[in-house]
């Protein structure tokens, strides 16, 4: 087994979750290197928090010691007054703060969902074929928002935590000084009610840990329910009932795992409520004896009793939060593992030389190539072994899952060789950089995608390295077919696709769609072009019409094309019939054809009647 396979395998065993302190340093180190007001404002919202409460303890006492004492109304007022503004200052600052924080983290929110993206579109193909992977992506993004709240979640902690430590400080000063005995009993109904919130952090992380496959099958039911381009599968063989069936068992399921949760939150939420009254019943008899016995004044009963409850909040805060924390770094880990998700694929460091591209075409080599898919049993090819001298045009073919676009995604680099190498004018292919790389290939895959953008931008998709060529644009729109319909839209090349973006953007047919994939591919110019069904979607004449400009659209590059319509071999130099997992058979069409009891002579008479030239 080669060392690609060996690093694919490990690389799916199951990542350790980072530690709460790896969470905060990698977090709190972007937020540093992004944003680093973050933090100022942080600072003044523990201030704001921690010292609120003193305001509602302290000003009743002496309001209320006044009052059954002296009653003088200049003091009277001044209390009232100051406390009015206090509480006034306290919190339009507490408004501005939170404000400016609130916006910092809708900005972090939108930060680290493009991160996801990126990390999506960047990282190895392979892992967008792994299950593992996908379920990975859906914890990340899910484990940063409904069940962390993101950088505002963390947040939200280390205030809550850090403000309580200080109002602790400040209410167990006064409680010690007037009534100590309340300590104890606050501190043990905290301890009990911080194992229940343990209880109830269990079941909701492993909730987070059942959710994802369900999230997954969630959105793709759904979407393609409310996607208008499944519309007419959906009527005509009336699948409605099947898909609603679908929703309804994927619902049900969920609901399953969302109802244990709520159960056992709410069992233990029960036992909480208990708890918390019954303390407050002792706390209250505990002070009331205390104020009957004139040891303290009506003032600092109240006072003692905010300060109590405050204690137990704090308290019972300071412990939640750590918990909180923890279990919202264990949501926030997600994110961490699937963006330290390792490449698998081997990338080289070498720049291509310019004579590559600069070239017609180069020479490709399959060199004893065998290939096994990860977590696949048996091999998908075996021992394959080719020469495409640059120039030439080969047409590949066989049944379906003889390994056609496997051998295609093994040139493209989405999947690194199992045994063998590939070589490109002699050289293994891994020791180029990837980007580099792809430099060399113009694909059109069976099931390409175009995208939500005006038809000039899908055709100069990623064409970043090279002024943009009109004429060549207008060539190739021509030589695909595409010409008559452009001409025929107001906006022309500038006509959005779909109308996600644009309500007046179009919805291209199969064939129009695929020829604008073949213009896409073509335009950019690569050595090396793949064609993989290209004509799928075309009608007949179409599809005459592209082979027999296929010499114009591709001219002298070398080219790899892929159909089940065995009328295109005709148009290429050689042809490659897959069949048992290797290539069963190579020649010319002539060569081929004439070959008694070859898969291809069958696969050709068996189709031979649509192929007559249709031209008189």
């Amino acid at each position: 087994m080669s060392e690609t396979t060996s690093n694919t395998e490990s690389n799916q065993k199951k990542q350790p979750s980072p530690s709460t302190k790896k969470v905060l340093r990698y977090f709190y180190s972007l937020v540093w290197k992004e944003k680093p007001r973050y933090f100022v404002f942080t600072v003044f919202s523990i201030f704001i928090v921690s010292v609120a409460p003193f305001i509602t303890i302290v000003f009743p006492k002496y309001i209320i010691d006044e009052l059954i004492g002296q009653r003088r109304i200049p003091i009277l007022i001044g209390y009232v007054l100051t406390m009015i503004l206090l509480n006034w200052a306290i919190q339009s600052l507490k408004h501005i703060v939170q404000e400016t924080l609130y916006k910092m983290d809708d900005w972090f929110e939108r930060y680290f969902n493009q991160e996801i993206s990126k990390k999506a579109m960047r990282m190895d193909f392979e892992h967008t074929e792994d299950p593992t992977v996908l379920d990975q992506s859906t914890k990340a993004e899910t484990g940063m928002s409904w069940y962390s709240g993101g950088i505002q979640g963390l947040t939200i902690c280390i205030v809550e935590m850090l403000s309580s430590i200080i109002t602790l400080t400040g209410v167990i000063t006064m409680i010690v000084f007037y009534a100590p005995i309340v300590l104890p009993i606050s501190a043990i109904t905290v301890a009990i009610g911080a194992w229940i919130t343990s209880k109830q952090n269990a079941a909701n992380i492993r909730s987070f840990n059942e959710l994802p496959a369900l999230n997954r099958a969630f959105g793709y039911i759904y979407w393609n329910l409310s996607d208008f381009r499944y519309g007419k599968d959906i009527r005509l063989y009336e699948a409605t009932d099947m898909m609603l069936s679908k929703g309804e068992e994927n619902n049900s399921n969920t609901m399953k795992i969302w109802l244990k949760q709520a159960s056992t939150n709410q069992n233990y939420g029960f036992l909480d409520s208990g708890l918390n009254a019954f303390q407050m019943v002792v706390i209250y008899l505990v002070l009331g004896l205390k104020a009957l016995k004139r040891e303290i004044t009506i003032g600092s009963f109240t006072m003692l009793i905010s300060s109590s409850e405050t204690l137990q909040n704090s308290l019972k805060n300071f412990i939640f939060q750590i918990q909180e924390l923890n279990k919202k770094s264990v949501f926030m880990s997600e994110y961490i593992k699937f963006m330290e998700l390792e490449d698998v694929l081997v990338h080289g460091e070498e720049k291509l030389p310019e004579q590559f591209l600069t070239s017609k075409g180069v020479e490709i080599e399959f060199r004893h190539v065998s290939f096994r898919y990860p977590r696949a049993e048996e091999e998908t090819l075996l021992d394959i072994n080719l020469v495409i001298p640059a120039g030439e045009h080969l047409s590949v073919v066989g049944l379906n899952g003889a390994g056609k676009t496997t051998f295609i995604k093994l040139l493209c680099r989405l999947y690194d060789v199992t045994e063998g190498e590939i070589l490109i004018n002699g050289k293994n292919i891994n020791t180029y950089e990837y980007e580099e790389y792809m430099r060399l290939l113009s694909v059109v895959f069976q099931d390409f995608k175009l995208f939500s953008l005006s038809i000039r931008e899908n055709l100069l998709l990623g064409d970043s390295k090279k002024s943009e060529n009109e004429e060549e644009l207008q060539r190739l729109c021509e030589l695909c077919g595409l010409h008559e319909k452009i001409e025929s839209l107001e906006k022309g090349l500038e006509t959005n696709l779909y109308k996600n973006f644009d309500e007046n953007g179009i919805e291209p047919s199969g064939g129009e769609a695929q020829k604008i994939a073949i213009a896409r591919a073509l335009y950019k110019n690569a050595p090396i072009v793949i064609l993989d069904e290209p004509t799928a979607a075309l009608d007949p004449i179409a599809e005459y019409d592209i082979y027999r400009q296929f010499d114009q659209l591709v001219g002298g590059k070398t080219a790899v094309y892929i159909s089940h319509r065995l009328s295109s071999c005709k148009f290429c130099d050689h042809i490659a019939v897959f069949s048992g997992k290797t290539i069963a058979e190579y020649g010319t069409h002539e060569e081929l054809a004439a070959k008694e009891n070859g898969i291809y002579a069958e696969m050709f008479a068996a189709q031979a009647q649509y192929y007559l030239d249709p031209t008189p």
